[in-house]
């Protein structure tokens, strides 16, 4: 048993260790129970550890250490309270402090002078008060961090005080706080409650788009609308607002408002965000009346949070969670029954084979518990860029015949989902993009190249048109190879794909934003590689250009990749790389499907496509020079990717072997043939090193436009002059700065 000087020192020490290490610091119960002790704090003596009359316990051999604790001892009518980090003892009771005599006896021979006693006490709060200090400083650095990685259990005795009450936003909130908005382009449309008008006002949306003028007064009567709109119109406040209005308006807490399916959980996500910033003062009543229903992400957390009673009052889903969802909490099922409205974004997806399954249980689900109590149905809202049937054929396997164009495709569209969605009416049709297929904003431009020099191009555009940049391909290996490929080569590029998991796309999109927001400032490329994952719905801010490595399987993929610029009122470049033999087919096809109707006059009727098209001006002299250094960062991918492959290739087989009790080393021969293919794309680690250096030696040196010109205060322009001087290009030497978008704007004014 140790003495009680040694016991209470090392109880001070721990308990500021315990401090440093709680990063979040103490919780809200924690905090209200500290508020109630300072409250309520008890009367007596404030004294030292030292001077209080302890009693030892005794501890049974069996239980060895008790937990770290190598001797104890109690006391009674003392409280015990933590002061900015440092514990103070209170004794109610003058028993319970030793009195001079008992201190002298209790002293052992050997015990330090009470002056050294001191200065070890000192010491120790010193120390303590040094790890508060370190505590503050990391709490304030972590402070938007705990906010936002605040326990479930935190989260839940919120949502359980955060009751959406009916008449909320007129008796509890005072409107004095918000300045009044000023937006009679929206109030003349229709009458918007304060909560929108504010967070319209709160993020600039000061005049609604056209989609939004023709869709907010049908939905506000609950009409059925089948609204087309290019993208980037705005298509996500036409249905979001109605919804906003109607939870606002809505006096049961209880009762769900809308379900919004989407095609891919990054549009579902980014829905969410824009309503919940547009619901602002919703969202501070309850923090989970908007909810995402996606997958890649806790499919626990999300039937805690759908338990909540005043949670997911609108849904934004994808079909698959969704259903998942509900086919495992069957009470689920009549709570979304009861919605008032579903709205289908991209809805033009659910034409096409594949996609139309999982959503068609769900309306089989929801539809036949909503006919116990109401025969009319809900309100349905569908929304996309196109709604072409023609636009989905297979641009590789398309006949000419398959071309033709529908007088009335929108009618023809409608009668096809009508045969599979419940209408409570005929919907409304709204279409704010009847003629045009991509929209005016947008440039669109050519690369015509051999199909092994895809990545030569690409390189060469973001090495003359330095920008934020979204490269399309159409497999995943593709945007493996090509990001890698970027990187080698010194150029921030980042991935998006379906085999990533939710967490890692959503990082990869926010470390890109960052980037491309330092970047945009000296002028440098930022590049975002994607599969089609990323081509429909996803508002990613400042894209410049759009690229195709590859042409688009279907034309509507082809409006909905190029729909990722020239946002709002914005302008934009799209570019396809191609192939002569992709020119003369697919590309045909492509032009002919994207070819305006109204233009089609005897004067323009047998207008060639390659004139709609105009081929992006190449520099060869530039080119030559890119294609040593593009060729050795292609190597060094392929290499990466090989090594990557086969190293989990091993890590697969010796987990399945080892589970199984195979000795993997018995077959060799199996292993060999297995890895011969990818070992052919690799190299050894002095070849890789060796070719790494030489790359980067090449990319030491600038690109110059005329190597002609030895010297650089040669000739009739003195490129040194120019360098000093910050004039011309950022990474051609000789080079006049050029942009992408004036560039095809010019060329087409020379014409």
């Amino acid at each position: 048993m140790s003495n009680t000087r040694t016991t209470v020192k090392k109880m001070v020490k721990n308990h500021g260790k315990a401090l440093k290490k709680s990063k979040l610091g103490p919780s809200k119960a924690a905090k209200k129970t500290q508020a109630k002790k300072k409250s309520n704090a008890p009367q007596g003596k404030v004294v030292g550890a030292t001077e209080l009359n302890w009693k030892k316990v005794d501890i049974p051999d069996t239980l060895d250490d008790y937990g770290g604790f190598y001797g104890l001892e109690e006391i009674d009518g003392v409280d015990v309270k933590v002061v900015d980090g440092k514990v103070q003892f209170i004794a109610r009771d003058e028993t319970a402090v030793k009195s001079k005599d008992d201190e002298a006896k209790s002293e052992p021979e050997n015990e330090e002078p009470a002056q050294e006693q001191d200065q070890t006490n000192e010491e120790a709060e010193q120390e303590q008060e040094q790890e508060q200090e370190q505590e503050q400083e990391q709490e304030q650095e972590h402070k938007s961090e705990e906010e936002e990685q605040e326990s479930d259990d935190e989260e839940q005795d919120q949502d359980e005080n955060q009751e959406l009450k009916p008449n909320v936003f007129n008796s509890e909130l005072n409107l004095e706080d918000f300045s009044s908005p000023e937006l009679p382009e929206w109030q003349k449309i229709a009458p918007l409650s304060f909560t929108v008008l504010n967070g319209l006002s709160q993020q600039g949306f000061t005049k609604p788009t056209d989609i939004q003028k023709e869709v907010l007064p049908l939905a506000l009567k609950n009409e059925d609308i089948m609204g087309k709109a290019a993208t980037g119109s705005g298509k996500t406040l036409a249905y979001g607002i109605p919804l906003l209005e109607s939870l606002v308006h809505e006096p049961d807490h209880s009762k769900s408002i809308g379900l919004i399916f989407t095609p891919t959980r990054e549009l579902a996500q980014q829905v969410t965000q824009h309503l919940k910033k547009l619901g602002q003062l919703i969202i501070q009543k309850s923090k989970f009346a908007i909810l995402p229903l996606t997958g890649g992400l806790s499919i626990q957390k999300q039937e805690r949070i759908l338990k909540y009673e005043n949670s997911a009052r609108i849904v934004v889903a994808t079909p698959g969670r969704f259903l998942e969802l509900i086919e495992k909490n069957i009470d689920l099922i009549p709570r979304f029954a009861r919605i008032n409205t579903l709205v289908l974004d991209e809805a033009d997806r659910l034409l096409q084979d594949g996609h139309f399954d999982e959503f068609e249980k769900i309306l089989k689900l929801l539809g036949g518990a909503r006919k116990s109590f109401d025969k009319t149905g809900w309100q349905t809202m569908i929304f996309s860029a196109t709604f072409s049937l023609s636009l989905f054929s297979k641009l590789a396997t398309a006949s000419w015949k398959s071309l033709k164009k529908d007088e009335d495709e929108m009618e023809q569209v409608l009668k096809h989902l009508m045969q599979k969605i419940r209408f409570k009416s005929k919907p409304v049709i709204v279409d704010t993009n009847s003629e045009e297929k991509i929209k005016s904003q947008i440039r669109e431009s050519l690369i015509e190249c051999g199909p092994m020099e895809r990545d030569l191009y690409s390189y060469y555009f973001l090495a003359m048109y330095p920008g934020t940049t979204l490269i399309f391909c159409n497999s995943i290996d593709s945007v493996k190879k090509l990001c890698a490929y970027f990187n080698n080569l010194k150029i921030d590029a980042f991935q998006i794909h379906s085999s990533m998991t939710q967490k890692n796309r959503l990082r990869s999109l926010e470390r890109y934003l960052q980037k491309s927001a330092q970047n945009d400032s000296q002028n440098k490329a930022t590049v975002l590689v994607a599969s089609d994952v990323a081509a429909r719905g996803l508002d990613i801010p400042g894209i410049k250009h759009v690229v195709h490595y590859h042409l688009p399987r279907t034309a509507d993929t082809y409006i909905h990749r190029s729909g990722r610029t020239a946002r709002a009122d914005n302008e934009g470049v799209s570019v396809m790389i191609c192939s002569p033999e992709e020119a003369m087919g697919p590309l045909r096809k492509l032009r002919k499907m994207l070819a305006d109707k109204s233009a089609e006059d005897e004067y323009t009727k047998h207008k060639k496509w390659q004139k709609e098209v105009p081929l992006l001006p190449i520099e060869l002299d530039i080119v030559n020079e890119l294609k040593e250094r593009g060729s050795l960062a292609s190597e060094l991918a392929e290499h990466q990717l090989a090594l990557t492959s086969i190293n989990k290739q091993d890590n697969w087989m010796q987990k399945a072997a080892e589970d199984l009790g195979i000795d993997i080393d018995s077959d060799e021969e199996f292993m060999d043939s297995n890895k011969s293919k990818k070992q052919k794309k690799t190299m050894g680690k002095v070849e890789a090193k060796q070719a790494r250096a030489y790359l980067n030696q090449l990319l030491s040196r600038p690109i110059r436009k005329d190597r002609r010109q030895k010297y650089l205060t040669g000739g009739f322009v003195n490129l040194a002059d120019n360098i000093v001087k910050k004039r011309g290009h950022e990474s051609i030497i000789g080079h006049d700065k050029v942009d992408a978008l004036e560039t095809l704007k010019s060329k087409k004014r020379r014409k």
